[in-house]
């Protein structure tokens, strides 16, 4: 095992896709252990491959993608923008604080963090610089804030893990809401000290029947979250059913209410699509691999014992995990880390009595972090790209976004409550 770990590692640091560094080294492994007295069979490699797709559950990642970005090519971004500027906008800091809560609104579309911040990076960004902003924290302020995009149901990351470890998708969806609250309300605060430091000046507070118009205009988009959440809870469909579920309706409001879709523009949302869900169900597909011949070795029992040798008290594992998590966030990104880490964490989790839930929710969270954090943070990146400042100058403007993080991070952590009341109140114990 020794030598597919130190492969895997050189073909990462030589710039080897990890769907290939984790193939190749899955498959050099086979190959030697012809050689000795238990010979695996190559024919494992397929088998495995195939395992790894074959999920209900992740039938709905490509789903609430294409949900997700029916929505944004429908009109519905910049509704929500204006109904966020409608409802905070004259708050210190304006347009920054819209930004904030228009990724809380739109992380109930897509689930995926990226996505959001392309879409409402691409219009808030360059008017908060016309506004006075500095470019470098206009990239920040989206950059966190689209972190909220993966917490906020549905998400992601957390169908992910739900498929990984048999963890009630429907439970995490729910246990991310008032976590991805608390970001919103921090980064909020953040905002505002900022803004009242540089004298950014007060925007004009929207008349009753404005706030009333925008809501209007953005109903049926803030509708769409309800629908999913409302259809999982209400137990009519499971997150995969939802999803679909969710694709119908951003493509009946694309197409025949907002009407800024046309029939053939179809082709290019699919076919875009199509090649991010293949890219992820790839990774996938090589980490079930790679995991079986972890698991086999006995790395997930080796890496329990050497952190039950430190300590046996949960709350020194959760945080000895939670730093290892935001170390390999400076790393890698955030699906090939679950896809490493969740097999070996969550059994640690469940042994230490740790509701597989709440960890699931604090594991997002923590690898949500790592977008913001050098030298592969992907948001830094993106929102760099989209401002024109330099990423090392939106990474030291993103500090008080990331400090805050951590804070809640901290605190979800430690007060399970905060993760775990809305999920029981809804389910029960």
């Amino acid at each position: 095992m020794i030598t597919m770990l130190i492969v895997f590692l050189v073909l990462l640091l030589i710039g080897i896709d990890l769907f290939y560094s984790m193939l190749i080294a899955g498959l050099i492994y086979l190959l030697l252990s012809a050689s000795t007295a238990m010979p695996i069979p190559m024919t494992l490699a397929p088998q495995q491959l195939m395992a790894g797709v074959d999920s209900f559950t992740l039938l709905a990642v490509p789903m609430f993608l294409l949900a997700g970005e029916l929505m944004s090519r429908g009109g519905v971004t910049i509704r929500l923008i204006h109904f966020a500027a409608a409802l905070v906008g004259h708050i210190r800091g304006g347009l920054a604080q819209v930004a904030v809560v228009a990724n809380i609104i739109m992380a109930g579309m897509s689930g995926s963090a990226v996505a959001d911040l392309a879409a409402t990076g691409s219009i808030m960004i360059p008017s908060m610089v016309k506004k006075g902003y500095k470019p470098e924290f206009a990239g920040a302020v989206l950059a966190a804030a689209a972190t909220i995009g993966a917490i906020i149901p549905p998400s992601l990351p957390m169908l992910i893990i739900g498929s990984m470890v048999s963890v009630s998708v429907g439970k995490m969806f729910l246990g991310g809401v008032v976590p991805g609250l608390l970001m919103g309300f921090a980064m909020m605060i953040v905002v505002y000290r900022y803004a009242r430091k540089n004298g950014i000046p007060v925007e004009r507070q929207a008349t009753v029947r404005e706030v009333a118009y925008s809501a209007k205009e953005s109903f049926l988009a803030l509708l769409l979250p309800v629908i999913v959440l409302g259809a999982i809870i209400g137990g009519f469909a499971t997150p995969t059913e939802a999803s679909v579920i969710a694709v119908a309706y951003a493509l009946v409001v694309g197409l025949f209410v907002y009407r800024e879709i046309k029939f053939s523009d179809l082709p290019d949302i699919f076919a875009s699509v199509a090649v991010i869900s293949a890219a992820v169900m790839m990774t996938v597909a090589a980490a079930q691999l790679f995991g079986w011949i972890t698991a086999a070795e006995g790395l997930g029992t080796m890496l329990s014992n050497w952190l039950m040798s430190i300590s046996s008290n949960p709350f020194v594992i959760l945080l000895l995990v939670n730093i290892a998590l935001l170390l390999l966030g400076t790393l890698m990104e955030p699906i090939p880390i679950m896809l490493l880490t969740v097999p070996v964490f969550f059994p640690i989790m469940t042994s230490l009595g740790i509701d597989p839930v709440h960890f699931g929710v604090v594991m997002t969270l923590n690898l949500m972090i790592g977008c913001l954090t050098p030298p592969v943070g992907l948001h830094i990146l993106l929102a760099s790209a989209i401002s024109k400042a330099g990423v090392g100058k939106v990474t030291n403007a993103s500090w008080p976004f990331m400090g805050v993080l951590v804070l809640v991070l901290l605190l979800i952590t430690y007060v399970p409550a905060t993760v775990m009341w809305l999920p029981n109140l809804v389910y029960g114990h």
